[in-house]
This record gives C-alpha cells, sequence and structure tokens, in this order.
C-alpha cells in the first residue's frame, strides 16, 4: 500500500514502535521513516510508457532495476546536501 507521507506525519508521531532487543528505547513510527529503519522495494519508477517494473523486467533484471532506482534517489538526496 501507500500513503502520502505529510499527510501521516501526525497520526505516526502519536504511536510508538517497539524494539524488542531493546525494550529502554521510545522511537515512534515517525522516527522509525525518517531513520529509514524499514526495507522496500521500489516497483514503479516515472517513465515515457507509465508501467511498473515487472511489466518490463522480470526476476533477477527486475530486482536489480529497482536497487539502480534506489542509488540513483539516493545520489540525488546526498547532492541536495553536498556542501
Amino acid at each position: 500500500f501507500w500513503f502520502y507521507f505529510p499527510e501521516a506525519r501526525y497520526y505516526l508521531c502519536k504511536n510508538y514502535v517497539f524494539n524488542i532487543k531493546n525494550d529502554a528505547e521510545r522511537r515512534t513510527f515517525d522516527d522509525w521513516f525518517m531513520k529509514r529503519r524499514f526495507g522496500s522495494y521500489i516497483i514503479k519508477i516515472s517513465n515515457v510508457y507509465d508501467r511498473k517494473i515487472n511489466e518490463y523486467s522480470l526476476g533477477l533484471d527486475a530486482l536489480l532495476e529497482s536497487e539502480k532506482a534506489k542509488r540513483e534517489i539516493s545520489e540525488f538526496e546526498f547532492d541536495l546536501w553536498e556542501y
């Protein structure tokens, strides 16, 4: 599923995520998302035909395409904050 993160932040900061290995840690869902403590796969990127990755790649190629998109987003974000 997907949701618009800026609209959901109000609700995310009011609920806690618990760490099984460290019960003294108090972290909200907002902290969890902002610190990128979750796993995910990119399934669609903007393209000419508006297709999902699995519509033009299969298996390992789709996973590699997803990782390529993740790397490009990470590099773009890093370049925004580079001095």
